[in-house]
C-alpha cells in the first residue's frame, strides 16, 4: 500500500472517529431538547443553532479552508505557517467583531421591545456563534497541520460536556439553557487556538498570496451558499409557510439524516488535505485511484444505512423523538433516503477544492442554492413539511451530479458508476429484508428484528456481487489493524475475508 493511500484512510478514520464521537453528542442533545422541549422548543433550539453557524460562515471569510489547504505546505515546521496563521487570524477577529457587535445590539433590541428572556436566548445564541466560529478557525490550522488526533481529544471532551449541559440547561431554562450545552462543546478546540500562535511571528500583508486570497474568498462564498441556503433555510419557509412547531418536525429528520451527512463533512479536510498532495505531485494515476476507492468504500458504508433506515423510519423516529414527532416521519424518511448522495458528494468536492479550482465549487453551489429557493417557494406552500423534504431530496441529486462532473471535466477523475449500482443494488436488497420486519411487527419488536436482516442481507450481498476486493480488505487492515482491540481484529479480519473471498 502507498504511504498516501495509508495517510489518506489513517486521516480519513481519525477524523471519523472524532465525528462519531461529535455525532452521538449532538443527536444525544437532539434527543434531550425533543423529550424535554417538545417540537416548537426545539424547533427553536435548532433555528438558534442554524443563525449561530451562518453568523460564523459570515464572519470567517475563507479563512479556514485557506488555513486548511496552505498551513500544512508551508516550510514543514518552519515560520511560514505561522506567519500565515498570525496575519488570517488579524482579519478573522476583525470580522468576528462586527457580527459580534450586530448580534449585541440586536439582543438590546430584543431587550426593548420585548423582554429579558428572550434577549438572553440571543445572547446565549451570540455566545454560540463566537465558540463556533473560534472553534472552525481553530481546527482548520490543526488540521491543515496534520494534527487530526489532538482535534479527535478536544471532539471527545466537547462531546462529554455537551450531552449533561444539555440536559440540565433544557430541563432547568428551557431553550436558552440547551443552547449552553452547545457552547460548551466547541469551547476545548476554540481554546487551542492560542497554541497555534507565536508571539514571536509578526503580521505580514504578503503572507496571504492572491491565489490563496481568490481561493478563500470562493470557497467562502460556497460556504455562504451553503449555510445560509443549503443546510437549513428550510426554517425560514417552514416558518412563513407553516408554524414553529414544523421547524421541530423537519428539525428532527435532519438530525437523523445529519449523523450519516456529518460524518462525511468530516473526513472531506482529510480528503483534501491528501488530494492536494498528489496534486503537488502530479500523480495522476493515484490520485483516481484514491478518487473512485474512497467512493466505492463510502457508498458500502452509506447506502444501506441510507435506505435502511428511511425503511424503518415509520418504528424508529417515534421511538427516539417521541409520538409527538410522528407527522415528520414521512420528511425524515425523504430525507433518510437521498442522504447517502449528500454525504458523497464531499468527495468530489474535495477533489476539486484540492485542485484549486474553487471557482467551479462556487458555481455549483449558486445554481444549487438558486434551485433551492425556487422549490421551496413552490413546494412548501403545495405539501408542506413534505414538500421541504422532496426540494431537499432533488437538490441532493442535482448538486451530487453537477459535482460528479466538474470533478471529470476539470481533474479527469470518474465517478465508478457500475460500482455504485451494484452497491445500490445490494443497499435495496438490504432495505427490502429491513421492510419485512417493519411491516410485520410493531414497535421496538420491529427495529430489533429488521436491523439485523437488513445487516445479514446485505453482507451476503457484498460478497456474491463482489463489492469489496482483496485489495480493499488490505488497505483496511493495515490501515486500521492498530487502532482495533486486540481481541476484536481476528473477527474484523474473518468478517472482510468473508466478504471479499480470495
Amino acid at each position: 500500500m502507498s504511504t498516501s493511500a495509508s495517510n489518506l484512510l489513517r486521516s480519513s478514520l481519525i477524523s471519523l472517529a472524532a465525528t462519531s464521537i461529535s455525532l452521538v453528542a449532538g443527536f444525544a442533545s437532539s434527543i434531550i431538547a425533543a423529550r424535554l422541549l417538545g417540537p416548537a422548543g426545539s424547533g427553536k433550539v435548532a433555528y438558534a443553532l442554524w443563525v449561530a453557524t451562518a453568523a460564523a460562515a459570515l464572519a470567517d471569510m475563507g479563512l479556514p479552508q485557506t488555513l486548511l489547504r496552505n498551513a500544512g505546505s508551508l516550510s514543514g515546521n518552519g515560520d511560514a505557517w505561522k506567519i500565515l496563521v498570525r496575519t488570517a487570524l488579524r482579519s478573522f477577529l476583525i470580522s468576528v467583531g462586527m457580527i459580534t457587535a450586530v448580534i449585541l445590539l440586536f439582543t438590546a433590541i430584543t431587550y426593548v421591545h420585548r423582554d429579558a428572556w428572550h434577549a438572553w436566548f440571543w445572547l446565549v445564541t451570540g455566545l454560540l456563534f463566537l465558540s463556533y466560529a473560534f472553534h472552525v478557525f481553530s481546527t482548520a490550522v490543526a488540521r491543515g497541520r496534520n494534527r487530526f488526533g489532538q482535534t479527535a481529544r478536544t471532539t471527545l471532551l466537547g462531546g462529554t460536556m455537551q450531552v449533561p449541559l444539555v440536559f440540565a440547561g433544557a430541563w432547568l431554562l428551557g431553550p436558552t439553557g440547551a443552547l449552553i450545552g452547545y457552547v460548551a462543546r466547541y469551547l476545548p478546540q476554540a481554546l487551542k487556538l492560542r497554541g497555534y500562535i507565536d508571539p514571536a511571528s509578526k503580521y505580514s500583508r504578503n503572507a496571504l498570496t492572491p491565489e490563496m486570497l481568490r481561493y478563500g474568498r470562493y470557497m467562502w462564498l460556497s460556504d455562504l451558499i451553503e449555510i445560509l441556503v443549503l443546510s437549513r433555510i428550510e426554517f425560514l419557509f417552514l416558518g412563513i409557510f407553516l408554524s414553529p412547531t414544523s421547524i421541530g418536525y423537519f428539525a428532527a429528520g435532519l438530525g437523523l439524516a445529519g449523523l450519516i451527512e456529518q460524518a462525511m463533512l468530516q473526513i472531506s479536510p482529510a480528503l483534501i488535505v491528501n488530494f492536494t498532495e498528489a496534486h503537488a505531485r502530479n500523480d495522476q494515476q493515484a490520485l483516481d485511484a484514491a478518487y473512485q476507492r474512497v467512493i466505492r468504500i463510502v457508498a458500502l458504508i452509506m447506502l444501506p444505512i441510507s435506505l435502511g433506515g428511511a425503511t424503518i423510519m415509520p418504528e424508529l423516529l417515534p421511538l427516539i423523538f417521541g409520538d409527538a414527532f410522528e407527522p415528520a416521519i414521512p420528511a425524515a424518511a425523504t430525507l433518510l433516503a437521498f442522504v447517502s448522495l449528500a454525504g458523497m458528494s464531499v468527495i468530489p468536492w474535495g477533489i476539486i477544492g484540492a485542485s484549486g479550482r474553487s471557482a467551479v465549487l462556487l458555481r455549483i453551489q449558486i445554481a444549487s442554492g438558486i434551485s433551492t429557493i425556487v422549490l421551496l417557494t413552490a413546494l412548501v406552500p403545495l405539501l408542506g413539511l413534505e414538500g421541504a423534504a422532496l426540494a431537499r431530496a432533488m437538490i441532493v441529486i442535482l448538486t451530487f451530479t453537477l459535482l460528479g462532473l466538474m470533478a471529470w471535466k476539470y481533474v479527469r477523475v470518474a465517478v465508478p458508476i457500475a460500482a455504485l449500482a451494484k452497491t445500490m443494488l445490494a443497499a435495496l436488497l438490504c432495505a427490502s429484508a429491513a421492510g419485512l420486519g417493519v411491516y410485520s411487527l410493531d414497535g421496538l419488536a420491529a427495529l430489533v428484528v429488521a436491523i439485523p436482516a437488513g445487516a445479514i442481507t446485505y453482507m451476503l450481498a457484498i460478497r456474491f456481487l463482489r463489492l469489496v476486493t482483496p485489495e480493499d480488505v488490505q488497505i483496511l487492515m493495515d490501515t486500521a489493524a492498530a487502532k482495533l482491540p486486540r481481541a476484536s481484529r481476528p473477527f474484523a479480519d474473518r468478517l472482510l475475508n468473508f466478504l471479499a473471498p480470495s
